[in-house]
């Protein structure tokens, strides 16, 4: 649970259910040139006893919060970053439905004959420079989608095009009190609509997505062999192979290749940090639309998943 608290003027995140007084703060502010600082601040309790006598600090329990509230940090970062992102994609797309796009690249206002298809068309055209994001129209004019918003990079001479949406960021996976499969649900949300995106993905070839799941306590599949966690499709079935391996195989990339004891890393269940990750390249499959993550809710059963942006390649 992370509550927003203030003292005086200046926003705090305290973190945790421990009392009020016993909690680690964090004081956040701005520098001068806009990068965002924090400063972690001692309860005042543990201060007292220092200096009383009456007790030693409780080290363990501060090193604990101070991890979770760098995390927590780490996230918000992130997810501002991504919301800076979407803001940006949403105005282009607006300038496009209103046929003016800011890009100098696209033709004028009120004309959407002679948009690119790809980013390999934009490279070819004028090449990539630092405004990132363009409008292109994967199936050509007056036909199919609408002219979408995508990001395009340049990766070892070959243009690719990436798509973002709303879960990029690494996110923690617990859910106390709840037991069983699937119990964490996360649904993703992209820059575009699900149509657009898949007229990219079926133009291009390959596409790919990075998945990752770091562990504690917390797996991926059960002793029966019925999965905790899963991932759903683009259009809504549930996938129960992981970044690395192959469709239908059940299995991580570790389990696929032999270098784990199981099907995936997670599945060792022995209180130690874990991670199984890889990219999901099966097009038909591609993107992802929503995470599923269960035993996570013993004291020390917790994880943390990031999803990469979809990539695709001419």
């Amino acid at each position: 649970m992370v509550a927003r608290l203030t003292t005086g003027e200046v926003p705090v995140l305290a973190v945790g259910n421990v009392p009020a007084e016993n909690q680690v703060r964090a004081h956040s502010g701005y520098t001068r040139d806009g990068q965002c600082s924090y400063t972690f601040v001692l309860p005042p309790s543990s201060v007292q006893q220092c200096g009383s006598g009456q007790g030693e600090v409780d080290l363990q329990q501060i090193r604990e919060q101070m991890s979770e509230l760098q995390s927590k940090y780490q996230e918000l970062t992130e997810e501002t970053s991504d919301l800076r992102q979407q803001n940006y994609v949403l105005e282009q797309r607006l300038s496009v439905l209103e046929g003016n796009t800011k890009n100098t690249t696209q033709p004028g206002p009120g004309d959407n004959s002679s948009l690119p298809s790809s980013c390999t068309e934009i490279v070819e055209r004028s090449g990539i420079n630092n405004q990132v994001f363009y409008v292109i129209d994967p199936d050509g004019p007056d036909r199919g989608v609408l002219p979408m918003v995508v990001q395009c990079d340049v990766d070892g001479g070959t243009a690719i095009t990436l798509i973002g949406h709303n879960s990029k960021a690494r996110t923690h996976v617990k859910v106390p009190g709840v037991t069983g499969r699937g119990t964490y649900s996360k649904d993703v949300t992209y820059w575009n609509s699900m149509d657009q995106v898949r007229a990219v993905v079926d133009q291009s070839n390959p596409c790919k997505q990075q998945i990752k799941y770091e562990c504690h306590n917390s797996v991926i599949w059960g002793s029966d062999d019925i999965p905790f966690a899963w991932w759903v499709t683009w259009d809504g079935r549930q996938a129960d192979y992981w970044g690395g391996a192959s469709p239908g195989s059940g299995k991580c990339s570790c389990g696929q290749s032999g270098t784990c004891s199981g099907r995936c890393n997670c599945d060792a269940n022995d209180s130690t940090w874990r991670e199984d990750s890889g990219f999901l390249s099966h097009k038909g499959d591609l993107p992802v639309t929503q995470l599923r993550f269960g035993d996570t809710n013993g004291s020390v059963e917790e994880g943390y998943h990031t999803l990469g942006k979809l990539i695709c390649y001419p």
